[in-house]
């Protein structure tokens, strides 16, 4: 039990630390612990009579360890665990002190603070502790150690704090482990004495020579004691010259310290003395004292007259005597130190002992194979360098050969491990509060360092376990408590190959009712870390009218009408309520001119918003009524004429989308949006770096760079679900632009044009086919025409002859000569003239037969002449010919 006089000055302290706390309240509570003042930060800290007083929070993300190092009976020192947390409008539910004996301790104590009384003491793992609570901040934890204030059980343990706000969330601190070293230092017995004990002379095999100042009672130490420095030991040794008999009290008056050089000290109260050459030099006689009394403890002297306790002689060296002839080790061979990153001692040695033979020995300090360098490094010690302790982890070597016998020889091996306890590097990977909205994913990586390799366990409430397999088993076996957790999809795992590694968390398709308390832990045998943060699944806006209700297909601009979009008001209270959230609605026309930024000379003519939350907007298709002073107004400045453009012409003529003339719909979207108006909670970021840039230009620079301003949580605009999306736009079809009467007239004349055209197309085309063929036709009229004619010209030629038959050849076409007088001329009717149908240009036509007379002209070409009309047996007259068959026969197809 500590004094009451103690505790009050705790209570004090403790008092203002509670209500010297700045930090702000708000209607949306989330309980988080918070840094102290002057709090101190380092992994490892040591308690001395330099540094007597020493402040721990609850807020750091590492463990931590504290020794009570060295203290002198006349110093006080004080220890204050601060769990404070953020105020709460509420009180809170419970404030405990958990704590256990040592790392392989499984079972947790959990004193909790009593309700109704705010200060008292508290006692776990054996600690006694002064708290000072407060049911809405937390408490303070201290431990006051007064002036020779002696304890029967050493103040070891590890201890964590516990609270629980006014909605059952439990936040756990990370470990303290308290090493009290002063108990087991002080456990050495060093009662003062004048006795003195006489040492004959030492011999060459003793050295090094060990005193024991007392007796020995450091078996039962923790392992961590052997890495202090030795500093920390309450016992000195020092020598006195003996010119003349002395008691043990004059020889401690003027006594002076040991060199290191001579003497190799322990924390236990042990001392070897390592070079014969001080006592040769001179009369000493060897004294040790505890530091705070200047009295001798235990005093080593050659001689001595017993009955006044008088020493009249110093230490000697038999230098007679016989050296080893092997070299004994004095200490172990190998020795390991684990040392946490950050608590490596300065100045900390590597002591070998070992005793030598007559002729010397060689040494050599080696660091992982390589020798190290000679600063520092001493025929029976190594003193580690001030470098980074990262650096001193290693395996050394003191090799030690006899140079009478190079098979003679020591290897003491040293394992320096620098150990780190595990430690996230980005402690905001995982808020204390986040959002999400319903329906999204959460997903955070969560860097650490640890060395050696840590364990993770990630927890959902009170539920903890090192796989995902795992804790969905366990959260499927809560459903009775809550089935919508047991549904929850969590994935975890470690990311060992990344530097440095990184704990994975997802959790994917977050719904209502699934808030829950993440946690994440890492723990190694050197310490722990442990985050966590509270998910709260915020619901996405719920319509009670809808736009899509005021979607029009046919006459949809011809009068005013309102579009409605109102959200349930319970869902907004709830918002309220529960997230500090509030929802704000504007109004997006064409996905370009949004309500809260509405030109009302321009886009804002046609549009109004009648209440204040923005939930119905009316829309006037020919612009929005003024009166007449106001039209008056208008007209000035408009000009001349005081008719406005229509809702759709402005659309038609001002929208930045391609084709924007074409336009043949209204868009009216309804765009909800939700403010964060507290600066604790975080979320996710906007999607996309585009969207993100929007957000900024629209925010005032006032509110860019204020902390309180509201926050933009959700914006229909990014919102995935499509069924949602739909219901906040309406679509109405603009009326089709009236056709004028003379527009059909116009058509009409357009098409008759049309087919003129193709017609002369048509006719031009067979014109210029034809053009030189139908020459041959109408070459006699145009020879009579200008008084020529063609048939008695041919006649005339000399080229003109008749046919005379041979009655030895006749003709099949004839029977009569074409001279003979009583010639008969055949028709085809009786098929004399199938022989020249080629020629026979009426047959199929429906024309009456004609005689045929065939003849040849010059040339040797078979040519007919009928109804005494003749063609001139030429060339050009033959193709003619030829060319007008294979277009009437062209004509006879088509038609």
């Amino acid at each position: 039990m500590l004094p009451r006089d103690s505790f009050f000055v705790l209570t004090l302290f403790s008092t203002i630390s509670l209500n010297g706390l700045a930090v702000e309240s708000s209607s949306l509570q989330s309980v988080r612990f918070v840094p102290v003042r002057d709090a101190r930060q380092e992994p490892v800290i040591h308690l001395t009579n330099s540094i007597t007083f020493v402040t721990l929070d609850a807020s750091s993300p590492i463990s931590r360890t504290l020794y009570f190092a060295k203290r002198s009976m006349y110093v006080e020192q004080s220890f204050v665990f601060a769990c404070l947390v953020n105020p709460q409008n509420t009180p809170l539910k419970g404030i405990a002190l958990c704590c256990r004996k040592n790392r392989n301790a499984a079972d947790l104590q959990c004193p909790r603070v009593p309700e109704g009384k705010p200060h008292g003491t508290i006692t776990c793992a054996g600690t006694e502790f002064s708290y000072d609570s407060s049911e809405y901040t937390g408490a303070n934890f201290s431990i006051h150690i007064r002036e020779k204030q002696q304890f029967k059980d050493p103040m070891d343990g590890l201890f964590r704090c516990h609270v629980t706000d006014n909605s059952k969330t439990t936040i756990i601190s990370n470990e303290i482990e308290i090493r009290d070293a002063v108990y087991y230092i002080r456990q050495l017995q060093t009662r003062p004495s004048n006795f003195i004990t006489v040492v004959p002379p030492i011999t060459h095999s003793e050295f090094p020579r060990p005193f024991f100042c007392v007796d020995d009672t450091s078996r039962e130490w923790p392992v961590w004691m052997s890495t202090l420095s030795d500093e920390v030991g309450t016992i000195l040794w020092g020598y006195c010259e003996i010119s003349s008999p002395v008691n043990a009290h004059t020889c401690v008056q003027g006594h002076k310290a040991l060199p290191k050089a001579v003497a190799t000290t322990y924390v236990n109260g042990t001392m070897f003395l390592t070079d014969p050459s001080f006592l040769s030099k001179r009369e000493v006689a060897i004294v040790c004292r505890d530091e705070d009394v200047r009295a001798p403890v235990r005093t080593f002297a050659g001689g001595q007259i017993e009955q006044v306790l008088m020493i009249t002689k110093g230490l000697s060296v038999d230098t007679t005597s016989d050296y080893v002839q092997k070299l004994q080790p004095l200490t172990e061979l190998n020795q390991n130190f684990t040392f946490i990153y950050g608590g490596l001692p300065k100045g900390f040695s590597l002591n070998a002992l070992y005793r030598e033979t007559e002729t010397g020995c060689s040494f050599q300090w080696s660091k992982d194979g390589a020798d190290v360098p000679l600063s520092g490094a001493g025929k029976f010690s190594y003193q580690l360098p001030l470098v980074d302790e990262l650096l001193l982890d290693g395996t050394y070597k003191l090799t030690v050969v006899s140079k009478s016998d190079e098979n003679d020889k020591l290897i003491f091996t040293f394992v320096i491990n620098v150990v780190r306890p595990p430690e996230f590097t980005d402690m905001h990977c995982l808020p204390r509060l986040f959002y999400v909205m319903k329906g999204n994913n959460f997903t955070t990586l969560c860097p650490f360092i640890s060395k050696p390799e840590a364990r993770t366990f990630v927890g959902v409430n009170h539920l903890e376990a090192a796989t995902a397999v795992e804790l969905r088993r366990m959260l499927e076996k809560e459903a009775i408590l809550n089935k919508k957790l047991s549904q929850l999809d969590i994935d975890f795992g470690v990311e060992s190959i990344a530097e440095p590694p990184e704990v994975t968390i997802s959790v994917n398709s977050l719904q209502s009712e699934q808030d829950f308390d993440l946690s994440v832990r890492l723990t190694s045998p050197f310490g722990g870390s442990r985050i966590f943060s509270s998910l709260k699944v915020v619901p996405v806006p719920k319509l009670m009218a809808s736009p899509v209700e005021s979607s029009c297909e046919e006459d949809c601009d011809t009068v005013p009408f309102n579009v409605s979009c109102s959200l349930d008001p319970d869902l907004v209270q709830q918002w309220q309520q529960l997230f500090d959230v509030t929802a704000s609605i504007t109004w997006v026309v064409q996905n370009q001119w949004s309500s809260d930024k509405w030109d009302p000379d321009g886009i804002g003519r046609f549009f109004s918003i009648p209440n204040l939350d923005s939930s119905v907007l009316s829309v006037w298709p020919r612009g929005y009524p003024l009166s007449s002073q106001s039209a008056a107004t208008n007209s000035t400045q408009m000009g001349d004429s005081t008719t406005f453009k229509s809702l759709k012409e402005f659309i038609r003529e001002n929208a930045a989308t391609e084709g924007s003339g074409n336009v043949f719909a209204l868009s009216l979207r309804c765009r909800v949006q939700l403010f964060v108006h507290n600066n604790e909670p975080s979320f996710a970021p906007p999607p996309g770096p585009k969207m993100r840039r929007g957000l900024r230009q629209q925010l005032p620079l006032s509110q860019a760079f204020s902390p309180t301003a509201p926050r933009l949580l959700y914006d229909s605009s990014w919102e995935p679900d499509s069924t949602l999306v739909s219901q906040l736009i309406a679509l109405r079809s603009f009326s089709p632009d009236p056709q004028p009467a003379a527009a059909n007239l116009t058509w009409i004349v357009a098409v008759v044009i049309a087919l003129l055209v193709v017609l002369v197309v048509i006719g031009l085309g067979i014109w210029l086919y034809t053009r030189d063929r139908g020459e041959t036709y109408m070459l006699y009229d145009k020879e009579r025409a200008h008084g020529n004619d063609p048939i008695q010209e041919m006649k005339e030629t000399e080229g003109f002859k008749t046919y005379q038959r041979q009655e030895e050849q006749p003709i099949a076409s004839s029977r009569y000569s074409i001279n003979d007088e009583s010639m008969h001329v055949g028709s085809d009717e009786d098929g004399e003239l199938d022989q020249y149908e080629e020629w026979n240009f009426n047959n199929g036509m429906g024309l009456v037969k004609t005689p045929i007379i065939t003849s040849t002209n010059a040339c040797g070409r078979l040519f007919t002449c009928a109804a005494n009309v003749c063609c001139r047996a030429t060339d050009f007259t033959y193709r003619a010919v030829q060319s007008l068959q294979l277009l009437r026969l062209a004509t006879d197809e088509n038609i």
